[in-house]
């Protein structure tokens, strides 16, 4: 039977939506980012000429690794951090709390930006086949099995739940699919598992987060999102 710990990361995107967008400025993010980080962000650099009128979410830079392993994207309402899984390198969701904590400490007070609101995103997947009726077979009641469910080529859900971290609402948004993902060039079949894990809208108003509970938040979330997931596919059935 499949369990929690069969499931692999494959990507992870860390988020955080600032405040001020007006206060943001494409030449000093590159300033601030890549005069002390470019050990990181060593691959090519995206610019992009948006009018001023644009939405805030819309990318203005896109910095990578030269492995594409990590990515950032800056733009006025957001910073989204990815660790992605290469040939060489595992998704690894420390490495990039820790990595973006660090380099928030350096940009937010250089930029003049508050975060309100935070996201966490872990994309995990088990290789198998016939994934549809593994889940199925997981999660549908014995009696549709060979019915409804009998003769299912994909299957896929979702659920929202609300959470509390620390003293935060937070969605917990599971979605547990079959599918095809593209690693390194080849396509692999398995069960995917998507774990969305942010704070609600309606905290953003009352919210200005300080770098520690930036970080606090994001090691608690990778702990909520670790016990989520046995619940779902715990080591016994």
């Amino acid at each position: 039977m499949i369990k929690a710990e069969d499931f692999h990361p494959f990507a992870v995107q860390l988020a955080v939506f600032t405040t001020d967008p007006l206060a943001f400025s494409t030449p000093k993010s590159l300033a601030v980012i890549l005069g002390k980080f470019s050990h990181i962000y060593d691959g090519e650099v995206k610019t992009f000429p948006i009018p001023d009128n644009a939405p805030p979410e819309i990318p203005r830079v896109i910095l990578q690794s030269k492995d594409q392993s990590q990515r950032l994207d800056i733009s006025p309402a957001r910073l989204s951090f990815y660790s992605v899984k290469t040939e060489e390198k595992a998704a690894n969701p420390p490495y990039i709390i820790s990595e973006s904590t660090e380099i928030l400490e350096q940009y937010l007070p250089d930029i003049g930006m508050r975060v309100n609101r935070l996201g966490l995103i872990f994309a995990r997947m088990h290789q198998l086949n016939s994934p549809a009726k593994l889940i199925t077979e997981r999660f549908c009641k014995p009696e549709l099995q060979n019915t409804i469910f009998g003769n299912t080529a994909s299957f896929d859900f979702r659920n929202h739940q609300i959470i509390k971290i620390h003293d935060l609402d937070v969605n917990l948004v599971t979605s547990i699919k079959s599918g095809l993902i593209q690693i390194n060039g080849v396509q692999k079949q398995g069960v995917l598992i998507e774990q969305d894990i942010n704070t609600t809208t309606e905290e953003m108003a009352q919210r200005s987060f300080e770098i520690e509970e930036i970080r606090s938040y994001f090691d608690s979330a990778v702990k909520e999102a670790e016990a989520n997931l046995k619940i779902y596919f715990p080591e016994e059935v």
